[in-house]
């Protein structure tokens, strides 16, 4: 296994973990990428373009990819996505897989392969992208929210996320997908209690017909019942 042969793809990978270093969150990197339009190295896989080196646009799927897998410094792993037999579905070869934990992989072996980086760095970064993620955890998912996970923005067609402030207090959905994995601006935002409101309302105005019939029913039963 060797470096990519192309120069530039080699110097903009390289960039990656020197703006790491040197900012220390993904994010900062990718905005980096973005404000100065500098695009991202593709190898393509498969297709009749196999092989060809490709230049796309930077996302942070990419960049966490480079800055989480071990080979970049130089070390050959196995077992970093291991196959769990009870999730594997039939005639489906690549299901069932997971992701181990660092430090439960099968065989690690160090200053195995060409590295852009030395394996005490990595495991600096790793301990930096672990602290940024559990910084930003932020109020526990169980919060007030009645529709999150459920919205679906009208601009732009992306899921929005759901923010908590104030302790779990104020509610925001965010349509932020596009600025998180390739810096863009934020789509929009919207205040959460005003939509929780009105959806509630809006449930219940569609139960009413079926509770009146209900209430009905039973007025009926126990009519028949005193009659008795």
């Amino acid at each position: 296994m060797i470096k990519d042969p192309d120069e530039q793809a080699q110097d903009t990978i390289e960039m990656v973990f020197n703006l790491f270093k040197r900012y220390g969150t993904l994010n900062a990197v990718l905005q980096h990428f973005v404000r100065n339009g500098i695009q991202m190295p593709n190898r393509v896989r498969s297709g009749p373009a196999k092989g060809e080196l490709k230049w796309v646009r930077p996302n942070r799927p990419t960049l966490s990819n480079i800055l989480h897998n071990p080979i970049y410094a130089g070390a050959y792993v196995y077992g970093r996505r291991p196959t769990v037999t009870k999730k594997k579905k039939p005639e489906r070869p690549s299901t069932g897989r997971a992701v181990a934990m660092f430090g439960q992989w099968e065989v690690l072996l160090k200053d195995h392969l060409p590295s852009y980086i030395t394996w005490d760095q990595f495991e600096k970064n790793r301990c930096q992208l672990e602290s940024n993620t559990i910084q930003g955890t932020g109020a526990p998912r169980n919060g007030p929210s009645l529709l999150s996970g459920l919205l679906i923005c009208g601009r732009c067609g992306m899921r929005m996320s759901t923010q908590y402030s104030n302790n779990g207090n104020g509610l925001r959905y965010n349509c932020s997908r596009l600025m998180v994995d390739y810096g863009e601006p934020l789509c929009q935002s919207l205040v959460g209690e005003p939509l929780d409101e009105l959806t509630t309302i809006l449930v219940f105005q569609s139960l009413e017909p079926a509770a009146w019939r209900l209430v009905s029913r039973l007025q009926k039963i126990l009519s028949l019942n005193a009659v008795k």
